[in-house]
């Protein structure tokens, strides 16, 4: 008789322990199945709806800009850094090809006062009032970039570590720029990259 009760006790504890591993399971699953649909719809439900809302509303600013100070979008498409130049605009069937014009890429200059040791790295791209004006600074690149890289290294680091330090460097560009034209050609400079380091 006191063999039959530890029995009993076992049997009781058997399927307590049945129950408890079968209420686990619904939380495995969630825990296993909570990433992966996370997971599902940010790669498929969401990252496409954001890329198709941006991309909409680049177009959007783009038409208004160019609406607003009468150029094309193609250059403000250039400006936004786009990756597919938009199809040329043609009197005669679309057969003018676009204009392509030089962009100052890549220039590097060491910043004053770092001895060598800090660099300013740019690229950008010239914006002229009219197509005149275009044409003009066009003409003038090279010299355009050689101010360009004179202004860029007379720069310090407390004047690039300021928050309107890109503005200030804007500005000065646009000043020397329509200096060396001797015209107020140049409407704006757009900054595709800033590298201070």
């Amino acid at each position: 008789m006191s063999d039959s009760a530890p029995d009993k006790s076992a049997e009781k504890a058997a399927p307590a322990a049945g129950k408890s591993s079968g209420g686990m399971l619904p939380t495995i699953i969630a825990v296993v199945l909570a990433p992966l649909l996370s997971w599902a719809v940010v790669d498929f439900v969401l990252i496409p709806q954001l890329t198709k809302d941006i991309k909409s509303e680049l177009t959007t600013i783009m038409a208004q800009a160019s609406k607003r100070d009468g150029t094309d979008a193609e250059e403000h498409e250039a400006v936004a850094g786009a990756v597919a130049p938009a199809a040329p605009k043609g009197e005669a069937g679309g057969k003018e090809k676009p204009e392509v014009r030089p962009k100052f890429e890549s220039l590097t200059v060491n910043i004053a006062g770092t001895q060598g040791t800090r660099y300013l790295k740019v690229t950008f791209n010239v914006v002229g009032k009219n197509d005149a004006a275009n044409k003009k600074i066009d003409a003038k690149h090279a010299e355009l970039v050689d101010t360009t890289l004179t202004i860029l290294s007379s720069l310090s680091m407390p004047e690039l570590n300021e928050p309107s330090g890109k503005a200030v460097v804007r500005g000065r560009l646009v000043a020397a720029f329509n200096d060396l034209l001797k015209a107020p050609l140049v409407e704006q400079v757009f900054f595709s990259d800033f590298v201070v380091q």
